[in-house]
């Protein structure tokens, strides 16, 4: 148990860490100020269907329209393949009152995406009302684990005709706690359909958990050791928490009178994460800068004079990079496409271990992340779930 969850309460916002022997690997912030949109349901309305994009736009009430692409679309009653081949103009229309949730924060002047696929996540659950379909998560690895969840998914969901998704934490899991939790989503799932059928009005019907219960959610688990809090409130939301959903959970809630915020800060600056510059152990460094489009990631030897010659150096200090991209990566929360200019190789050998180490360290990523093989002038491209804001917005925000 080496990891602990830190979670710091101010009057502004909420900060909550993920810190594993002492280092911060990653940090998600709420402000009270600013609406985060993904994962709410939403009644909404199409205002404008638009063929050439195969694409609509939704009014969600808010000031800025979602994006609904055809491939998200789904029939209401749950049967989406009649519609998967069909163009949009052929299953939307203007006016059309639809139940949408948000799966992507609006970034610049671009608004939210949204899908009509709904899912709604527990703890060891994610229930997909509008699909019957069972999967699990790819994080399960034992194959027998995985043969009885794969059998024990349409159990739990009977004649219901709701689809389900096995999350890791499921695994060993028995039937009947399965169902509990299957009863607690569906008895959520009917009320939220409830309020959609009763007032088409464009207006959110259900909001995601706050940041701290969303991260205890998703991250709690064996190796969590330590919750750090310094709230008592949050600390009794917490508790409750656990005795809810924390049956794994052997470590200990830890209320502390220091501002975990301060403490998270200064470790932050440890970290050099509000630098453009990345300094690598070797000598090298790495530069990281983010455009609208993408990130840009750009590798130096530097310094690095260790090694006997320029191709040993440049592999050295490119394995060294993909170290500090990594966890970078999660650290900042930059999602989106990332490209990275690492230093020329001598040959196609070197670049296909930089290309693998590079997929093997995104793997262990929460969230989905795809590596590319080496590009030609020695680029690399990797596309990494958007999830929230952005580190330095979500700190120049807590500023303001």
């Amino acid at each position: 148990m080496n990891r602990e969850i830190w979670i710091g309460q101010s009057q502004d916002d909420t900060q909550v860490a993920l810190v594993e022997e002492g280092k911060v690997l990653e940090v998600f912030v709420e402000h009270q100020a600013v609406q985060m949109l993904r994962g709410n349901i939403y009644v909404g309305k199409v205002s404008r269907v638009v063929p050439a994009l195969q694409s609509a736009f939704v009014d969600i009430g808010l000031e800025k329209m979602a994006f609904l692409h055809v491939t998200e679309v789904v029939s209401e009653n749950g049967h989406g393949d009649e519609q998967s081949h069909q163009p949009i103009q052929k299953l939307l229309r203007e006016g059309q009152s639809v139940m949408v949730q948000v799966t992507r924060e609006g970034v610049g002047q671009k608004g939210p995406r949204a899908t009509m696929n709904i899912t709604l996540a527990s703890r060891y659950l994610v229930l997909m009302p509008r699909q019957e379909q069972f999967s699990l998560s790819k994080k399960i690895s034992n194959e027998q684990e995985s043969e009885r969840l794969r059998d024990l998914l349409p159990e739990v969901s009977g004649s219901s005709g709701l689809g389900l998704i096995a999350r890791t934490v499921a695994e060993g899991k028995t039937q009947e706690v399965l169902e509990q939790e299957f009863d607690a989503l569906v008895e959520q799932w009917d009320e939220i359909e409830s309020a959609y059928l009763q007032d088409r009005t464009p207006r959110k019907i259900h909001e995601d958990l706050p940041v701290a219960l969303r991260t205890l959610r998703d991250l709690l688990d064996h190796r969590v050791g330590v919750i750090r809090v310094d709230d008592s409130k949050v600390r009794s939301d917490v508790a409750a928490f656990i005795d809810q959903f924390g049956a794994d959970f052997r470590g200990e809630l830890r209320e502390v009178e220091s501002s975990i915020g301060s403490e998270l800060e200064s470790n932050l600056a440890v970290e050099t994460v509000h630098d453009k510059r990345v300094n690598l152990p070797s000598g090298g460094y790495i530069v990281i800068e983010k455009t609208e489009a993408m990130t840009t990631v750009d590798v130096n030897s530097g310094g690095n004079l260790g090694q006997k010659n320029l191709s040993a150096t440049a592999l050295q200090t490119n394995l060294e990079a993909t170290v500090a991209i990594s966890r970078h990566l999660r650290l900042r929360n930059i999602g989106g496409l990332i490209v990275v200019d690492f230093i020329d190789m001598a040959g196609d050998q070197d670049e296909a271990k930089i290309a693998s180490k590079m997929q093997e360290l995104c793997a262990s990523d929460r969230l989905h992340c795809q590596v590319s093989d080496m590009l030609p002038f020695g680029l690399l491209a990797i596309s990494r779930s958007r999830v929230g804001l952005p580190l330095d917005v979500a700190m120049d925000v807590a500023e303001d």
